[in-house]
Formats: C-alpha cells, sequence, structure tokens
C-alpha cells in the first residue's frame, strides 16, 4: 500500500491515507494504491463477498482500508462482481474479473 500497489484485479483506488501509530500519512500526495478483487473474496467461503471493513489486510493496510470512502470501493467492487457472476450464472471465485472492471469503469469507477 505505501508503495502505491498496483493489481490485475483491480476494482479501484484509493489515496494513500495512514491514521496509525506510528505513522500518519494524510492524502494529499497526489499517491494511491489500487485495491484487488482479492481482498474482497473469502478463501474458503464460496458465493461471499466482503467489503468495507471486512476486507483481508495487514495491519498497515487496515489503517487505510478502513476508511469510509476506502469501504465504498469495496462495496461497490462487490456489489458489481456479485451482479457479474448472477448473470454469468458463477460463483464469486470465478467471476470474470475483466468484465467486472467493465462495468465499474462504465459507473464511472476509477481503477488505475
Amino acid at each position: 500500500m505505501k508503495n502505491e500497489a498496483r493489481f490485475e484485479d483491480t476494482i479501484g483506488i484509493f489515496p494513500e491515507f495512514l491514521d496509525a501509530y506510528p505513522e500518519v500519512i494524510m492524502p494529499t500526495t497526489g499517491r494511491y494504491f489500487q485495491i484487488p478483487y482479492g481482498v474482497i473474496l473469502p478463501r474458503e467461503v464460496d458465493n461471499l463477498l466482503v467489503a468495507g471493513r471486512c476486507v483481508s489486510a495487514d495491519e498497515v493496510a487496515f489503517a487505510a482500508t478502513r476508511q469510509m470512502m476506502c469501504c465504498t470501493v469495496t462495496g461497490q467492487g462487490a456489489g458489481v462482481a456479485a451482479a457479474v457472476g448472477v448473470k454469468d450464472d458463477v460463483a464469486c471465485r470465478h467471476v470474470d474479473v475483466a468484465k467486472v472492471q467493465k462495468a465499474l469503469k462504465g459507473q464511472g469507477v476509477r481503477i488505475e
């Protein structure tokens, strides 16, 4: 996250924003990281997507992903992925991420 992570399965972006001890970085640098689809996809539970503060993140990344605006990014990504999965009749872990990205871009979401 602090290295402006980039992912092929990105579902959105969020500015560099940490407010956890011992480091504080305010979202004024212009730097950002991509949020991968994988953080909303549980490893062992099928047909479940998690969003908001439930996403998979380490302690440092959680300081950013727990921010309300980042929660909206993961929520929109989860909603779109669920819709694509229903439309294509596939489980969440088999959703075509390219279709999710295309739909998100169509909604005006910046993923890159």
